[in-house]
């Protein structure tokens, strides 16, 4: 039945994780998914356009040089009709337009025709237009009077000849490119005429779209095709030109049942227009596998989502299941909720516990007087850790304590005070001093038990000096003893605590004092810390070892602190002690350890201090020792590194802060931080491998690196923006490390 219902629970657990996690997860999902597939494919759409407007951009850019060479041709007095026609000149006319035809690297042949004149020039010679048409060029479609009027038109253009025979040798498709001279001359008189290879406008295309499949075309501003890279040969000239090549950007086609992207660009100067025509799913190739990876990226995540889930589940679950354990070790009381799962369980339980609990309160405020003595034995004996449990139970029973600081004394009487005779006197006595009041302070008394000695809880308010106001009260609760009780008693003195918690070490050391108080007279008063240096004299313990070892506890050094450690015991066992001197002496180190743990607040090392004191023999006593204080020691070495990079973390990003200002200097930062210039500069050099005049010339170098890049402020500005103020100097020192000037380094970076 508990598994049934453990598996339901748990169940319903993972269901909601799941819920939580895959509701966002979807909504996230089909952003990321959408806006990444549309980024993708306006990036793939944009990357086919760019690379289009790079072939008009170039295409243009040729053109543009045909037309300065066309003008150069115009103007240039060796190549005026009368001295291209000479006999004598024409030779270098003819040498010049092969410079010409140099100048661009598209140009397969370059012709100029001066009107009402059957000769044309080239780069091989001169030639009638007969004698040009039938031995060196033979158009298939081009005639004689096309060529004449085409050599005549007063604008220029551009007409595509194919298959045009060179020298009987082989077809190439041709561009001839028509420029009128002089330009932009409303009645030129000549023509220049470019003859360029397709081939050659193929190339350049294909340097700039590279690896695209698909089929690239340039329609001159009549629509003919003057240039074009086929890939694909099942689109044919019917399907080209059903197309619609007007739209400027993408546009999907359908061509032979296939879907086609096209990519089309027009040219403002030519009114060329560019065109690729390719295979949708050529096209967005990239955009698949990204879709194929967005996918499996969400799988993965969803996988990772429902085993986080079924993990967390089952982490919700299991304190449950804890709470569930605890309440059927009442066996009777939890079978009485059988039937609903372990929520309702412990719910029942918890219901059942607090009214039990309420009983119990009314019970003890009709006991107060009673709990209030066992609360403060159980404060003596330190049953209590949790300040915050301490507090509610001192309100509860209505116990008054000041917030400041706290110890306790032992009022010991002397032995046959009391007896069977007088008890009276005693319980009135004691009734006395169980709660009384004192100048800024709060006592509370504790019958002990024993026939001769009480303790008294001391609460003082803040103040400067605990110890001096001590010194103050002690002897005051002795005159108010006296004064009422008509009692001497010797008092005991336990050490300033300000923690409540931490009563019962006082009371400890309280007792420890009337060890003492046969070697003093009556009516004295002893305090702990009195005792404690008379124990190490009389003793005679090694005080240096004690003051070494508790440096080295200080310190983090384990090393020196395990050989000093060795050595006191060893010194220990050489000697020729009685047991019970040999004790006070083991003591007496574990009370040396234990305050010097206590001092450095790690506390958590000596939690089970029985184990400690209740050792067999030294060497046992050495080897818990030697464990506790190797284990502080690695902890103290942790935090002094942990402060060193803390230390180091503020000193950079102080010096990164402040580099700029001129006056930064090891002074100004040593101030800072309160320490001693030589320290900072070993400390800097230690942390960042380099002095500090050296570390604060790299930021301030890259500083005016960065801006002389990125701004275009004078260098004298930057320079004293980042805290030099001999610009001069600068210069001399920024070409001695980076190699050229500022203002060099400035015209080579852009």
């Amino acid at each position: 039945m508990r598994n049934r219902i453990k598996s339901r629970l748990l169940y319903k657990y993972i269901v909601s994780y799941l819920l939580v996690f895959l509701v966002p997860f979807l909504i996230m999902s089909t952003i990321i998914y959408y806006n990444s597939v549309s980024s993708l494919r306006q990036e793939i759409e944009q990357s086919n356009i760019n690379k289009l407007e790079q072939v008009e951009n170039l295409t243009n850019e040729r053109m543009k040089e045909l037309k300065t060479l066309a003008a150069r041709i115009s103007y240039d007095p060796r190549l005026t009709p009368y001295m291209i026609s000479h006999n004598y000149y024409s030779g270098e006319a003819i040498e010049e337009l092969k410079k010409y035809k140099a100048n661009s690297s598209i140009i397969e042949e370059l012709f100029v025709y001066y009107h009402n004149n059957e000769t044309i020039y080239s780069t091989n010679g001169s030639y009638s237009i007969d004698a040009l048409m039938e031995r060196k060029y033979r158009f298939g479609e081009w005639k004689k009077e096309d060529l004449i009027s085409d050599l005549h038109e007063k604008i220029p253009f551009i007409k595509p000849v194919n298959q045009v025979v060179i020298d009987n040798e082989k077809y190439k498709n041709m561009i001839a490119y028509f420029f009128p001279i002089a330009p932009s001359s409303h009645n030129p008189y000549g023509t220049v005429l470019y003859f360029i290879e397709e081939s050659t406008m193929t190339d350049l295309i294909q340097n700039i779209l590279g690896e695209s499949e698909g089929n690239v075309y340039i329609f001159n501003e009549n629509n003919q095709v003057i240039a074009s890279a086929i890939n694909d040969e099942s689109i044919g000239k019917e399907q080209l030109e059903s197309l619609s090549i007007d739209h400027y950007g993408v546009d999907n086609v359908e061509l032979n049942g296939k879907d086609y992207s096209l990519v089309s660009v027009k040219s403002e100067m030519s009114g060329w227009k560019f065109i690729t025509l390719m295979d949708t799913d050529q096209f967005f190739k990239r955009l698949d596998n990204w879709t194929i990876l967005i996918f499996a990226m969400l799988i993965v995540l969803l996988i990772v989502g429902f085993v986080l889930a079924v993990l967390l589940g089952k982490n919700q679950y299991k304190p449950i299941q804890n709470l569930f354990e605890i309440t059927k070790r009442n066996g009777k009381k939890t079978a009485d909720f059988e039937g609903g799962n372990e929520l309702e369980t412990i719910q029942k339980t918890i219901t059942h516990v607090f009214k039990d609990h309420q009983i119990l309160n009314e019970t003890i405020y009709r006991q107060k007087p009673f709990a209030r003595d066992q609360f403060l034995v159980k404060l003596l004996k330190g049953d209590f850790s949790d300040q915050e449990e301490l507090n509610l139970l001192l309100d509860s029973l209505n116990i008054q304590m000041q917030e400041g600081h706290y110890f306790v004394t032992i009022v010991y009487f002397e032995k046959g005070t009391f007896n069977e005779d007088n008890l009276e006197e005693r319980e009135k006595a004691f009734n006395i001093l169980s709660n009384f009041s004192l100048e800024n302070a709060i006592a509370h008394g504790i019958d002990l038990f024993y026939n001769d000695a009480m303790a008294v809880i001391v609460s003082m308010d803040q103040v400067t000096d605990a110890n001096k106001e001590r010194q103050k009260l002690v002897p005051s609760i002795q005159q108010f003893i006296q004064e009422t009780c008509l009692l001497d008693p010797t008092i005991g003195v336990g050490g300033l605590y300000n923690e409540k918690n931490r009563i019962n070490r006082s009371y400890i050391e309280a007792l420890t004092t009337l060890e003492y108080k046969f070697v003093k007279p009556q009516g004295s008063i002893i305090y702990f810390e009195e005792i404690s240096m008379q124990a190490e004299q009389s003793l005679g313990y090694p005080k240096e070892e004690q003051m070494k070892l508790v440096q080295c506890i200080k310190q983090g050094d384990k090393i020196v602190a395990a050989e000093t450690l060795r050595t006191m015991f060893t010194n220990l066992a050489d000697k020729d002690l009685s047991i019970q001197v040999l004790k006070c002496i083991c003591f007496d180190i574990i009370n040396s350890v234990v305050k010097t743990i206590t001092e450095i607040g790690l506390r958590k090392h000596i939690q089970d201090f029985n184990r400690i004191v209740d050792f067999n023999s030294i060497e046992q006593l050495h080897e818990q020792l030697h464990k506790i204080v190797l284990a502080i020691c690695e902890e103290v070495e942790d935090k002094k590194e942990s402060h060193n990079d803390k230390l180091r973390n503020d000193i950079l990003d102080y010096i990164k802060a402040n580099y700029k200002l001129y006056e930064l200097s090891l002074e100004s930062i040593a101030l800072e931080f309160q320490l001693s210039i030589s320290y900072l500069s070993r400390f800097i050099k230690g942390q960042t491998g380099v002095t500090f005049t050296q570390y604060i010339q790299d930021l301030r170098m890259e500083d005016v690196k960065k801006q002389l890049k990125e701004t275009d402020q004078p260098i004298k500005d930057i320079v004293i923006q980042v805290g030099y103020k001999d610009v001069a100097n600068f210069t001399r020192k920024f070409k001695k490390i980076v190699g050229v000037t500022p203002g060099q380094y400035r015209n080579l970076s852009r």
